[in-house]
Formats: C-alpha cells, sequence, structure tokens
C-alpha cells in the first residue's frame, strides 16, 4: 500500500496580514465605483495571514510576462529546495534513493521544467522518472499525489512529490474585475514537498478523478498580453453543493473518520460543511485557509500535514477541486 510521509512546507518571507491587504486594494481599485460595497469580500474571505514573494509595493506596478516568470523560477526554486531538503531529512533518503520526481503547479510556465531544474539542485539520479503537471490549479494537491501513486507503484521506488504555487505573480494591478478583487482576498504563496513510498502511517488506500463536461467556464487562467488573467466563476459553491456528493458517493460510502478538504475560501468551505454536516475535521482546512490562504494545489496537502500533526487516526477523505471542473479524491488512512 503506497503511504504519505515527510511532509514538508516553505514560504517566503513576507508575511501579510488582512488588513494590510484591504489597504492595498483601496488604493488598487478605488477607481471602481462599487468597490465599497465588494469591500466586504476581505472580511469575509477567512483568510487572516498568507505569505508572498514579494512586498506589497511591488504588486502596485504593472509587469510583463517575463518578469514574472523570472520571479516564478528563482523563488520557485528556492522554496523548494528547502522543503525538499527536509523531506528527505525526515525521511532519512538520500536524493540517489528517489526513483520519481512529480512537481505540480498552475501559476508559472518553465520549460525545461521545474523537476528538470531541481535535478540540477540535488544528487538525484539521471534516469529518474519525472512528471511535471501543469494546470490542475487547487486539484493539483491531490491529483499530484494520485499520479505519484502510479509511478511508485510501477517502479517500486520512492516518488519525490513538490507543490508549488507562487498565485501573487499572477496579479495584474490595472485589472479592475471583481475576479480580480476577489483573489487579492484570497490567494497566497508557498510550497510543499513529500515522499510516497510502500510503508508508512499516512496510507492512501484508493483514488479517483473525475472531470465534469461542458463546465470550462467554471475556473481556469485566460492567458493575456501581461500574464493569466483568473476566471472563476460565483457559481463555484452551489456547483460543488449540487454535483460532488454524487461522486463521493460512487467513489467511496464508508463512513469516514473526517475531511481533508482544500481550502479554497469560506464559500466553498461552507459547501463543504453543508455536505459533510458540518463534520468538525473541515475546521482544519478554516485553519489552513485563516493562517496562509488560499495557496492552489499546496492547500490540501497543509491539511493532510495538520492532520498528522494533530495524530488523528481513522479514515478520511481527501478532496480537492479544480479547472476542468474536475474533482480529485483519495482515501487516507491514519495509523498514529
Amino acid at each position: 500500500m503506497s503511504s504519505v510521509k515527510g511532509i514538508s512546507s516553505f514560504f517566503p518571507d513576507n508575511k501579510i496580514c488582512q488588513e494590510e491587504v484591504i489597504n492595498f486594494g483601496k488604493k488598487i481599485f478605488s477607481k471602481r465605483k462599487d468597490f465599497n460595497k465588494i469591500l466586504k469580500v476581505y472580511k469575509n474571505s477567512g483568510v487572516n495571514v498568507r505569505y508572498l514573494v514579494k512586498n506589497l509595493e511591488w504588486y502596485t506596478e504593472k509587469h510583463s510576462i517575463k518578469t514574472r516568470n523570472i520571479l516564478f523560477k528563482k523563488n520557485a526554486i528556492s522554496l523548494l529546495t528547502e522543503c525538499i531538503k527536509n523531506t528527505l531529512d525526515k525521511c532519512n533518503l538520500l536524493p540517489e534513493n528517489i526513483g520519481g520526481l512529480v512537481v505540480i503547479n498552475t501559476t508559472g510556465v518553465l520549460t525545461p521544467t521545474l523537476d528538470a531544474e531541481l535535478i540540477n539542485c540535488f544528487s538525484f539520479k539521471s534516469n529518474i522518472i519525472r512528471l511535471p503537471i501543469f494546470g490542475y490549479g487547487c486539484a493539483g494537491g491531490v491529483l499530484g499525489l494520485n499520479r505519484a501513486i502510479e509511478i511508485q507503484k510501477f517502479i517500486n521506488k520512492p516518488v519525490l512529490v513538490c507543490n508549488i504555487e507562487l498565485c501573487s505573480l499572477t496579479f495584474r494591478p490595472q485589472i479592475l474585475t471583481k475576479e480580480n478583487i476577489i483573489s487579492t482576498a484570497l490567494f497566497g504563496d508557498g510550497a510543499v514537498s513529500y515522499i510516497v513510498d510502500n510503508s508508512g502511517k499516512c496510507e492512501v488506500l484508493k483514488s479517483m478523478e473525475y472531470t465534469w463536461k461542458k463546465s470550462l467556464d467554471l475556473m481556469g487562467w485566460k492567458v493575456e498580453n501581461d500574464g493569466l488573467g483568473v476566471l472563476f466563476d460565483k457559481s463555484i459553491p452551489s456547483f460543488i453543493s449540487k454535483n460532488l456528493p454524487k461522486i463521493i458517493y460512487k467513489f467511496s460510502k464508508q463512513k469516514k473518520n473526517g475531511y481533508l478538504l482544500h481550502s479554497g475560501g469560506m464559500k466553498i468551505i461552507n459547501a463543504y460543511k453543508e455536505i459533510f454536516e458540518n463534520h468538525e475535521s473541515i475546521e482544519m482546512s478554516q485553519k489552513i485557509l485563516n493562517d496562509y490562504g488560499n495557496v492552489s494545489s499546496v492547500s490540501v496537502v497543509l491539511v493532510l500535514k495538520e492532520a498528522l500533526k494533530k495524530k488523528l487516526n481513522g479514515n478520511y477523505l481527501m478532496v480537492a477541486l479544480g479547472p476542468g471542473f474536475t474533482a480529485g479524491l483519495s482515501e487516507i488512512k491514519i495509523n498514529e
């Protein structure tokens, strides 16, 4: 049975509280006549603190795709390097022991991809199996894990999984859309890494991926001249409430001890509360949202890390949703 071990996280140095972001929003978006009505999204977001790769002043200026990608590459490699060192130490593994490397992100585009960059930062073997994954969005926290398990079962060697999301580098201050305002209320930057191997206290029993057809416009990116433009529809929470329970029922009818859910924002968490009857385990997702903001694919792994930190036991359903519109599900058995 494949297991998850050695979860490590690392964040940029700029720790920003929501009050600072509110003042930033007033400065950027005050040209919009109805901004005062939208201002409540900051208070209602569920975010108290998040970490950003640059100070807030940087985000008040326009930047080119080239500038954004240079910063993405530099900061992604820096954050992941620290994560990986910690993960390898926790698992008592050397880079040479790793048979596969999976790197998930949706907030920066590089070729060669980040996994190739990381090959040159550590003494990984040159014949390591590499899988760069782009575009899963928040669902990448679960779907990256699922892909890693498939590789681990095939090669029977430890697989290193890395999630890196620098959401803030996609922000474009000249765009006054409601989606852009909401993004400033929610998103943060950060990285996680972990090992998938044959043994451990956190087993993955089974997994599933499901993509709803004709739902492409719910979430994603629009590629613009100066970067990526955020796209998410206001109907996402109601879509989740209506459609996710059917998929969960198909996936697993067994009663769970709790739920490990992506911290997408309070409206998403409230949809989860409706589906899972306000289960107490959802507080972990709310805590991660409060402490880090929505860090896309990183967030649900932080929730799993929190569950392991609490030394929980039993069967847990791990869920994250992203562009497609796609659900990633895993059944996790924690044996603490």
